[in-house]
């Protein structure tokens, strides 16, 4: 919420502020004439003394009311000043009142409202009921004013002459009447109405023309008056337009106001684009309503922001229209008699009225409308009798007198002040209700208005309004102080609290309090099942209010898990559409796919459906039920669409594939599979697919061709020079598709030259680039914001998750692929226990596969581990994905000098993206192979004589392979020899050798 700014204040500087006889008035009130003003002056600066504030930090001026002995003298000396300023005031008030609603101007309201707001409390006698009514003018003037321009926004286009205003008026009323008691006045007179909009046409057309002509003049401040102004020539310059003497190719059509395109050229140059309400296509969405058409709600926030709330009043019957329709008439008369006149006179207009249309028969009132009549005066009697015991309860009866505006409650919801004025509105002239209704307006003005004050403070202190004692309060008066230096003057209800921070600390406390009430009486109605406007509106009044009361921590909880579930759901929905499967064609069908896919992401760790996740069946039936209603919306838009049948017929042009395609193509791949009662709808998207089909061919050339000549589409100049070398490269290329963009491939009678051909398409490709070049830097900035948060979960995941697999040794690989892309093991093993340690694989499509040995049993240290590594290499892909996307789009930064920045960012991240290292699984085959040489000799004492040498050896060779989990990268195989000699004695060779020394052994062999 914003501070409501009041151009007064500004149109007089800082001045109106610095007055010391509003200060007095401030600070005394009603004692400023007496002998209680010293005191009240003195009291005053006593308790910004005992708070340990300085007077001049207040207010510059406090310092010299404040001084020693100075209160008595500042009492003398202003008070004659104030009595004339409360007299100057009444006499302005006077003549002010006197004036019609319509006829009240800002200045009017502004001025008289802040002196009102600065002196009633000082002279209550003089201004109390006098102020009451301007107030009570002036916010009526402003509701007022919001229906007209709903009305004019709803009408554009349709103010050519009375006739046919009221036949557009009788169109968008059915729908708009409803939405406040203002519009269904206007609705009600619609004759009156179109007259009074053809009159001040050409003015609101000549007022139009001015602001934008002086805003152009001054271009250091266009930029903050582009969107209000384009927002102005969108609903009203089609009203501008004179049919009859007008059109948009002539020069002197200047009340078809062109201004208004030159205003959007230059805004556009300062990247200001307007896009008006509903402006969004989607054929699965019901027709945007006439209020999303005009922007009602954007309206409303509007008027809140000045002070006025208005809400959708309860639907009211024959008894409060006719009650209206007899308001301005002779009070003095009776009501039934005013009655029958009233609907005599208006029957004509009256009879095509939904609800009075039934008293008027052949445009005259028929016997049972007299009677009706008749009873109507018992009626009001009986509503107005319950109303003022309404407004009796909540304190603003006043026992018939108007209360003054300090002592008026705001102590009310914003139900009670639409219920409650909508009933004052249709039964206000009745008596005794007419103090009692201004009393009741008033209050709303009032806490309109308090509340933006309030929450232009409340919002840079949330979280400090929790908590007791000395030491609290004194750190929220020094915050107050502190934010009232910058804002006390940015509204006059700002400037009120900041005077008095004593007393602001106090009110901004209970109203933190009051406003959690009403809260958590809303979250009782809505947390269980909110829209999702409830999820925006009561989820960020949690969010500000949350950290300051209890009461509404718990409802807050249910309602963002409730919102969270809505949120993940809608997610849910557009993931499982874009697969084009028929997934959410039946209940069954997503029960069964979610099944599988919740056991997936929960064994991954991916938690981002996990809510969805624990309610299956409720998950499947709202999006199962969401899409058929979808499909139902679908079914009829095709049907309306006009280019139904010339799809049948192929009456469509070429040129106009560019609109048509990327508009209902990607619907009917993303429906079509889950709609089963598409009859229809499937003809129009067959025969959508066979109309597309070319333009998507001739798109992806047109996207490689952009990527060719990067760099080179800034302008057409440079486009055309870069085109025709590549064209001309591409000549010599007999099997390029891209060179069938670079000449005219049809065969009509008027083919275009190479030339031209290449021209067009230049225009078209820089086009797309200056208009990617508006759109993308936004996007990437936000994109690139999200991604280096995610990249820095990843990082920290990563590892935490190598940290786990060191610890829990846990050894995983990758499935290599061979070049048909199918899994393979690069092992001569045929074990299927056996796991390739090739290299890795970083292609996208990654596999891990946990160890695939028999009977080992797993930990539950690994299978954390591998649920985590899972998790990884999950948001790896998803970054990886993301980053393709981002460098593609990143891909015009060549020609677009803003992209430069964020992209080189973009690049920096991506940069830095890099898988997991897994842990292979390795066989390590060792062979041992033993040798024993055992020799034994025996030695006859026959030295001489030749013996049989009996020698024993002994070959023993054992190989075990064992298998084993290692970090070592390559495959050993180990071959160990031992060879073992007994020594003995040497004997005489039976082959007449020479007998040698026995070696001894030579130890331990290794070889591999």
């Amino acid at each position: 919420a914003r501070a409501v700014k009041r151009q007064a204040a500004k149109a007089s500087g800082a001045s109106v502020y610095d007055g010391e006889e509003i200060l007095l008035a401030l600070i005394a009130g009603k004692k400023y004439n007496d002998n209680e003003c010293k005191k009240e002056l003195e009291k005053y600066c006593k308790t910004l003394t005992d708070a340990e504030l300085k007077p001049e930090k207040v207010h510059k001026k406090l310092k010299e009311f404040c001084e020693n002995k100075k209160a008595d003298s500042k009492c003398k000396e202003l008070k004659e000043k104030l009595t004339q300023k409360c007299t100057a005031i009444k006499g302005k008030l006077t003549e002010a009142i006197k004036k019609k609603n319509s006829d009240l101007t800002d200045e009017d309201c502004k001025e008289n409202e802040q002196q009102c707001l600065f002196l009633e409390g000082a002279c209550p006698a003089e201004l109390k009921d006098d102020c009451n009514t301007l107030r009570n003018k002036c916010y009526q003037k402003k509701r007022d004013k919001v229906a007209e321009e709903a009305l004019l926004r709803a009408v554009r286009g349709g103010l050519i002459n009375e006739t046919t205003c009221e036949g557009k008026l009788k169109e968008v009323c059915i729908e708009l009447s409803q939405e406040s008691d203002e519009l269904t006045k206007l609705c009600l007179y619609q004759k009156m109405t179109c007259k009074t909009f053809v009159l001040e046409k050409q003015k609101k057309c000549n007022a139009l023309k001015q602001d934008v002509n002086a805003a152009l003049e001054k271009k250091d401040e266009l930029r903050g008056k582009c969107l209000p102004l384009l927002e102005r020539c969108y609903f009203y310059r089609g009203n501008c337009e004179d049919i009859s003497k007008c059109n948009k190719s002539s020069e002197d059509c200047y009340e078809y106001l062109p201004v208004c395109d030159t205003l959007a050229v230059k805004c556009e140059e300062n990247k200001i684009i307007y896009t008006h309400p509903g402006s969004d296509f989607n054929p699965t969405k019901s027709k945007p309503t006439v209020a999303e058409d005009i922007g009602l709600e954007e309206l409303y926030k509007k008027a809140a922001e000045e002070g006025v709330h208005i809400g959708k009043p309860p639907v009211r019957d024959a008894t409060a229209l006719l009650a209206l329709l007899i308001q301005n008439l002779d009070p003095k008369s009776q009501v039934g008699k005013e009655c029958e006149k009233v609907l005599k006179d208006n029957c004509k207009e009256l009879k095509s009225h939904e609800i009075l249309g039934d008293f008027c028969n052949q445009n005259v009132a028929g016997q049972n409308e007299i009677e009706k009549c008749k009873e109507l005066e018992k009626e009001l009697a009986n509503s107005t009798k319950i109303l003022f015991e309404k407004i009796k309860n909540k304190h603003l009866s006043g026992s018939g007198e108007v209360i003054p505006w300090y002592k008026l409650t705001t102590f009310l919801s914003d139900n009670d002040c639409t219920r409650l004025e909508s009933d004052c509105f249709y039964l206000k002239s009745q008596a005794p209700l007419d103090k009692e209704c201004n009393n009741l307006k008033a209050a709303c003005y009032k806490r309109g208005l308090e509340a933006q004050a309030n929450e232009a403070l409340q919002k840079k202190m949330y979280g400090l309004f929790y908590g007791s004692g000395k030491e609290w309060f004194k750190k929220l008066l020094e915050k107050i102080m502190e934010e009232c230096s910058e804002l006390k003057t940015t509204s006059d209800e700002l400037f009120l609290l900041c005077i008095d921070p004593l007393k602001a600390v106090r009110i901004l406390a209970a109203d933190i309090q009051a406003r959690a009430v009403f809260l958590r009486k809303q979250l009782d109605q809505k947390r269980d099942f909110p829209t999702d406007k409830d999820c925006k509106e009561l989820g960020r009044k949690c969010e500000a209010l949350g950290k300051d009361s209890n009461q509404i921590k718990w409802p807050c909880h249910t309602l963002k898990q409730q919102c969270d579930r809505l949120g993940t759901t809608e997610i849910l929905k557009q993931v499982l559409l874009d697969e084009h499967k028929d997934t959410l064609r039946t209940h069954e069908n997503c029960t069964k796919y979610l099944k599988r896919k919740c056991h997936k992401w929960s064994r991954r760790g991916d938690d981002r459906f996990s809510f969805v996740c624990v309610y299956q069946n409720a998950t499947c039936k709202l999006i199962v039920d969401d899409v058929k209603d979808r499909c139902e919306v679908f079914e009829k838009n095709m049907q309306a669409s006009d280019i139904n049948n010339s799809l049948k017929n192929k009456q469509i042009k070429t040129e106009s594939a560019a609109n048509i395609c990327p508009s209902w193509h990607p619907y009917c791949d993303r429906f079509l599979p889950n709609c089963p009662d598409l009859k229809k709808g499937k003809t129009f998207c067959q025969n959508l697919k066979k109309y597309c089909e070319p333009f998507y061919k001739r798109k992806v050339l047109e996207d490689a061709l952009k990527v060719e000549l990067q760099g080179n589409l800034s302008n057409r100049n440079k486009c055309e020079s870069a085109l025709e070398r590549y064209c001309t490269i591409l000549k010599n290329v007999s099997d390029s598709s891209i060179n069938s963009l670079c000449k005219d491939n049809t065969e009509s009678k008027t083919k275009k030259t190479d030339n031209e051909v290449r021209k067009k398409l230049c225009l078209k490709l820089v086009e797309e680039v200056e208009q990617q070049c508006k759109m993308l830097p936004a996007e990437l900035e936000h994109e690139e914001k999200d991604l280096k948060d995610d990249f820095e979960t990843f990082e920290k995941l990563k590892k935490q998750a190598e940290k786990t697999m060191n610890k829990s040794n846990l050894v995983l690989s990758f499935v290599k692929k061979d070049e048909n892309n199918t899994s393979k093991n690069s092992s001569k093993d045929k074990d299927k226990n056996t796991v390739s340690n090739g290299l890795q694989d970083t292609t996208e499509h990654m596999k891990i596969l946990r160890r695939g040995v028999k009977d080992v049993s797993v930990t539950e240290s690994e299978a954390k581990a591998f649920d985590l590594v899972a998790e990884v290499f999950g948001r790896y892909l998803d970054l990886k994905e993301r980053c393709n996307k981002l460098e593609s789009d990143c891909r015009v930064k060549e020609d677009c000098k803003d992209l430069e920045g964020v992209c080189g960012k973009i690049q920096g991240v991506c940069s830095k993206l890099k898988p997991l290292k897994v842990k292979p699984h390795e066989t390590v085959t060792e062979s041992t192979t033993t040798t024993t040489t055992t020799t034994t000799t025996v030695t006859d004492p026959k030295a001489t004589e030749c013996k049989s040498l009996q020698t024993t050896d002994t070959w023993i060779t054992q190989t075990s392979t064992h298998t084993s989990t290692s970090t070592i990268t390559s495959t050993i195989t180990s071959k160990i020899t031992l060879t073992s000699t007994r020594r003995c004695k040497p004997t005489k060779c039976t082959t007449g050798d020479d007998a040698e020394d026995v070696k001894p052994s030579e130890g331990l062999k290794m070889s591999g």
